[in-house]
């Protein structure tokens, strides 16, 4: 499991090193930066990037109340999630206060190392749920993209079927053309053609134009069914009807919509079931 990034913000070094040595005892979390002060922990959140932060209330140049202020703040307009914030201090009174910045948790000084272990295994209860929450999203988005179904449906179909590799469930593919994003399905692209800084993808519908390289679409393509014919060309090999030899020494690959691609020597080999025994 990925480890929780700790930073300590917090003027009195002793004060740090007593936070540093309770939560030293816990090998999830990971203390990636000290900071004596406020300013300190804004270019350590910059820096780091951390889960976690604890923060004494009382400090000078900017307060831990001011410091959670600016990040509250930040968070509202930055759609990166914010480190959780645990206020440190040696004076009750500032508890509501600090409460009202949605502070994680509140941990009185002297620290009480029961008080301290509850804390950090609330911390790594709640951000490890987040980080399996903010994957299965992600999981879900990629599934949907190269397959057309949810995760769900995916991982149902997937149980109810004999595993044969990705290629055998994916029936489709999204396409980003202009500022849209198309589904496509597989058995209808005939080939794919460099066009510059583009590619053109030919299917029974019509063309695409894909801001994509061929070597991507080698990558998400089932290499059984899609091979390389030159530098700028991919064709469905079960859409090859022929191939034609060339007064160059080259080929050309006819396609069952009627349309010709080019086939180079160096890569005739691809279409193994043309080739002469």
């Amino acid at each position: 499991m990925k480890r929780i990034k700790t930073v300590i913000v917090d003027d009195e070094p002793l004060a740090r090193q007593g936070l540093i040595f309770h939560i030293a005892r816990h090998e999830q979390f990971e203390i990636v930066c000290e900071c004596a002060d406020g300013h300190e922990g804004l270019e350590a959140i910059k820096t780091y990037h951390p889960d976690v932060m604890f923060v004494d209330i009382e400090m000078p140049k900017l307060n831990g109340i001011e410091l959670a202020s600016i990040i509250h703040k930040r968070s509202t307009q930055d759609a990166n999630q914010a480190p959780k914030i645990v206020f440190v201090t040696a004076f009750k009174d500032y508890a509501l206060e600090a409460f009202e910045f949605e502070a994680f948790d509140y941990l009185l000084k002297p620290y009480a190392e029961e008080r301290v272990d509850s804390c950090l295994n609330k911390l790594q209860k709640v951000i490890g749920e987040e980080n399996t929450l903010n994957l299965h999203g992600h999981l879900d988005k990629l599934i949907s993209r190269k397959t057309g179904e949810s995760l769900l449906s995916f991982m149902q179909r997937l149980e109810a079927s004999k595993f044969e590799g990705m290629h055998v469930l994916q029936h489709t593919i999204s396409l980003k053309s202009g500022n849209e994003w198309v589904r496509v399905q597989i058995d209808s692209i005939m080939y794919i053609e460099a066009a510059g800084d583009y590619m053109c993808v030919h299917t029974h519908d019509g063309t695409h134009i894909i801001r994509k390289t061929l070597k991507q679409f080698e990558q998400e393509l089932s290499q059984d069914l899609f091979v390389r014919v030159s530098r700028s060309a991919i064709v469905n090999l079960a859409k090859v009807q022929k191939l034609v030899p060339n007064s160059n020494g080259e080929y050309l690959a006819v396609l069952s919509s009627g349309d010709e691609v080019k086939v180079t020597r160096a890569y005739k080999q691809n279409l193994s079931e043309f080739n002469e025994h």
